[in-house]
C-alpha cells in the first residue's frame, strides 16, 4: 500500500506538470484553461487504481512450441505489465522497504488513515452544507440588474446551489454604481451558465476519494483558479470594458466575502487578483500559436510519461501462510538458471531469504522477493508465480520449475557463472545489434498461421507486418496489421531457431 502511495502521488506530479504546460497552452490560444486541469485531477485519481486493478487477456507460452499441436493459454495481464518506465519500481528501491510495504498491520494502518481522511472531508463537506443552509434562511431575494438574487449580509458575490444555482450578494453590493453591479451580475451569472458549480463538485468528490494525496489539493487550487480566469475572459468577450471590470474586481476584493465552503465565488486572494488582472491586461504574443503547440506536444509527453510508469511490484505476503526456511538450505538454491539461450534468472540471497533477478524476461523485471511457502517452493505473489527448486541426488539444486498461475511454464536447469556470463554476452549482443533471430519471420508466419491465436480472428486478415527491432529483453518485436486492427507480436527463438515464447499484444 505505501509503495503505490508513492506511486500515485509520482503519476499525480507527471500529471500536474501537463497541466500545468496545458494550462500556459490554452491561455496563449485564448481557449477555456480549467479543463486541464479536470482531467488532471481525474486521471490523477482513475489512472493509479486502473493500472492496479483492470486486467485484459495475456496470451503466451513457454518452452518449444508447437502451434499445430499447442493450445494457447490464456492467462490475465494487469494494465501495469503494459507500462515501459520502471521508475517507480526500480529506481526506487523497495525492496529495502519491504518490512513497511509488506507489513500486512502498515497496511491496515494506511488504510484506515485513507477512509478517516475520506470521511472526515466528507463530514466536514456536510457540516458546511449545513450551516450554509441555515445562514441563506436568513437571506432576502430581490432584483438586482434585472434578475433575482439573494442579499446576504456579507457572503459573495458568488453561485451557491448545485441544480438549481442563485446568485447571492452582500448587502453592499446595492449601494454600488450600476456599472459595477452589472458588472458583478455579468461574472455570476457567467458562473451559472458554465456550470461552474457543479464543476466545482466533481474535482472536489474526486478529492474525497483521495484526500491524503497532497497533489491533489494543489490541482483543485489550479482547477478553482483556472475557473476564475475563464469566467472573466467570457465577461471581457460580452463587450466589457477590461479597466472597468478589473476596478471592481478589485473593489471585491477589498470588501472581502466571509467563508462558505466550495462555492464559486468572485472574490480570491490578492495575490491570485493580481495573477487575474495580469493575464487580462497582456497582449497575445506574435508568436503565440507556435508557442502553444509547443507546450501543448510537451503536455501530452508527460501525460504519456505518467501512463507509462509501472507501478511498484506488489509486496504483499501470499496467501499461503510464509515459513521459516534454514539458511543453510537457502544457500544451496543460490546460483544460475537459464531459462533460454538469452535468458537468465539469479538466485541470491537477502537477509533471512532470496531474491531472484531474471535477464531476458518480457513479463518480469528487476531484483523481486521471494517468499517460501515451503522448504522447495518460494512464491511471487504479485504476478501469480511459483518457483520450485528441484534437487539431485546430492541435495544440490539442479534445476528451478516455474509455475504460472498452477501451471508448469518451464523448468530452467542451472549453470555455471561461465555459461550465465555467455547468456548475458549474447542477450548484450542482440539488444545491440538490433537484427532479428535468422529463422524469426519463419516464425511469425508460423503463429500467424492460427488465426485463433491471441484472438486474432477477430482482426480479419493479415495485411502486412514489419519487424521493429529487438527489446531490452532480447526479443523480437513486429508490427502485425489485419484489416480490422493491430498488434504486436514479441518473438524468442533459441539458437537453433526453435520458437520458445511468443506474447501478443493488442494495439
Amino acid at each position: 500500500m505505501l509503495a503505490w502511495m508513492v506511486y500515485a502521488m509520482l503519476v499525480a506530479f507527471a500529471l500536474s506538470a501537463a497541466a500545468l504546460l496545458a494550462e500556459q497552452a490554452t491561455r496563449h490560444r485564448r481557449w477555456p484553461t480549467r479543463w486541464p486541469w479536470m482531467v488532471s485531477l481525474a486521471a490523477s485519481i482513475l489512472l493509479p487504481i486502473a493500472m492496479a486493478t483492470i486486467s485484459t487477456p495475456r496470451h503466451d507460452v513457454a518452452g518449444p512450441v508447437d502451434l499445430a499441436a499447442t493450445t494457447v493459454s490464456t492467462a490475465l495481464l494487469t494494465l501495469h505489465d503494459k507500462t515501459s518506465i520502471p521508475l517507480a519500481s526500480r529506481v526506487i528501491d523497495w525492496s529495502g522497504a519491504k518490512s513497511y510495504t509488506s507489513s500486512t498491520r502498515i497496511n491496515m494502518i494506511l488504510v484506515d488513515i485513507w477512509l478517516a481522511s475520506s470521511f472526515t472531508l466528507v463530514l466536514f463537506l456536510a457540516l458546511s452544507t449545513i450551516v450554509f443552509h441555515r445562514r441563506k434562511r436568513r437571506w432576502a431575494p430581490r432584483i438586482l440588474c434585472g434578475e433575482p438574487v439573494l442579499v446576504s449580509e456579507g457572503v459573495g458575490p458568488a453561485v451557491v446551489g448545485l441544480i438549481r444555482s442563485r446568485i447571492v450578494v452582500p448587502a453592499w453590493v446595492l449601494t454600488e454604481a450600476p456599472e459595477q453591479q452589472q458588472f458583478v451580475m455579468a461574472h455570476e451569472r457567467s458562473h451559472v451558465e458554465a456550470r461552474d458549480p457543479l464543476l466545482v463538485a466533481a474535482a472536489m468528490a474526486f478529492l474525497v476519494s483521495m484526500p491524503w494525496n497532497p497533489l491533489l489539493w494543489w490541482q483543485f487550487h489550479r482547477l478553482r483558479y483556472a475557473i476564475e480566469v475563464d469566467c472573466d475572459a467570457r465577461v471581457l468577450g460580452e463587450g466589457g470594458d477590461v479597466s472597468d471590470y478589473c476596478e471592481t474586481l478589485i473593489h471585491v476584493g477589498q470588501n472581502q466575502s466571509e467563508y462558505v465552503g466550495a462555492v464559486t465565488a468572485m472574490s480570491e486572494s490578492k495575490s491570485l487578483l493580481e495573477r487575474r488582472i495580469k493575464i487580462m491586461l497582456s497582449k497575445p504574443k506574435k508568436w503565440a500559436g507556435a508557442l502553444a503547440f509547443a507546450l501543448i506536444s510537451v503536455a501530452l509527453g508527460m501525460a504519456i510519461f505518467a501512463a507509462q510508469v509501472t507501478p511498484p511490484a506488489d509486496t504483499q505476503q501470499p496467501a499461503e501462510h510464509p515459513v521459516a526456511t534454514d539458511p543453510s538450505l537457502l544457500d544451496t538454491y543460490t546460483g544460475f538458471y537459464a531459462l533460454s539461450d538469452y535468458s537468465l534468472v539469479t538466485v541470491a540471497r537477502k537477509g533471512s531469504g532470496l531474491t531472484v533477478t531474471p535477464i531476458g524476461q518480457l513479463l518480469a523485471q528487476g531484483t523481486i522477493d521471494v517468499a517460501a511457502i515451503s522448504d522447495t517452493e518460494f512464491s511471487i505473489p504479485s504476478i501469480d508465480i511459483t518457483l520450485e527448486f528441484i534437487k539431485d541426488a546430492g541435495g544440490q539444486a539442479k534445476s528451478l520449475r516455474v509455475r504460472e498461475h498452477g501451471r508448469v511454464v518451464m523448468e530452467a536447469p542451472r549453470v555455471d557463472p561461465a555459461t550465465a556470463e555467455q547468456i548475458r554476452e549474447g542477450l548484450a549482443a542482440r539488444v545491440k545489434d538490433q537484427k532479428p533471430f535468422p529463422d524469426s519471420e519463419k516464425a511469425l508466419r508460423q503463429i500467424l498461421s492460427h488465426p485463433d491465436t491471441g484472438g486474432a480472428a477477430k482482426l480479419g486478415p493479415v495485411e502486412s507486418y514489419r519487424f521493429e527491432g529487438v527489446t531490452d529483453y532480447g526479443w523480437d518485436i513486429y508490427d502485425v496489421q489485419y484489416q480490422h486492427g493491430a498488434q504486436q507480436v514479441f518473438v524468442q527463438l533459441d539458437k537453433h531457431g526453435s520458437l520458445t515464447n511468443f506474447v501478443l499484444r493488442r494495439q
